[in-house]
């Protein structure tokens, strides 16, 4: 007698936890950082930038709670209005470690209109994941080609086959690995984007996203 056991299907309620604990630790982890930073700063001439940098991370913040309120509720929330990719890249990049990333955008990427919110939440989760899972630093580029922006983070690893997976897989994880790269498939796919795993010659990985203007 052969015995089959059945995967229990993720709990939604679970999933929604695990979703809001992951999604928030990046900002916190920032906002904590930044604070201590004022408190030590002098007044001048730092204090006006990570003054910005803590406001946009408390809004971004407060944007994901906004839409696992919307989620909890069946909804979708409001949809904001488009922003530049230029307008946040920056702070969306500061969620690496100091020195660890190197960023170049082309003019028309930085004016690129995007959703401001999932765009950001891509863009941490993917840098995230190469800092967390490779060695070596880490780069992000941002161009526009064929009417698409096409954001690229390239680490020193390679496709594996965790990855290609967590690429496919059409239901959510059941821990916490692997919920990044999930947020960022569904808000993809919220976007009529994309996102595939690249492997460079001689070495290296590019994850690679494309996205079409947002109209908001």
């Amino acid at each position: 007698m052969r015995l089959s056991f059945r995967r229990a299907a993720p709990d939604p309620d679970q999933l929604l936890v695990r979703t809001v604990c992951h999604e928030l630790r990046p900002p916190m982890t920032m906002l904590s950082g930044l604070i201590r930073a004022l408190e030590n700063e002098p007044p001048e001439p730092r204090r006006g930038e990570l003054t910005r940098l803590a406001a946009e991370h408390a809004a971004y913040a407060e944007a994901v709670l906004g839409q696992i309120a919307a989620a909890a509720r069946g909804g979708t929330g409001d949809r904001p209005a488009a922003a530049p990719l230029g307008t946040f890249l920056s702070s969306a990049a500061k969620s690496a470690p100091p020195g660890l990333l190197a960023v170049t955008a082309t003019r028309s990427a930085l004016h690129w209109p995007v959703h401001p919110w999932h765009t950001r939440q891509i863009l941490i989760n993917l840098i995230g994941n190469a800092v967390r899972h490779s060695r070596g630093p880490v780069r992000l580029r941002s161009a526009v080609r064929a009417r698409r922006l096409r954001l690229a983070v390239i680490d020193q690893g390679g496709p594996t086959a965790v990855l290609r997976a967590a690429l496919e897989r059409r239901t959510p994880p059941p821990g916490d690995h692997g919920v990044g790269l999930w947020v960022v498939r569904q808000r993809l796919a919220d976007l009529g984007g994309t996102v595939r795993a690249r492997a460079l010659h001689p070495s290296g990985l590019a994850m690679e996203v494309t996205l079409p203007r947002y109209r908001g």
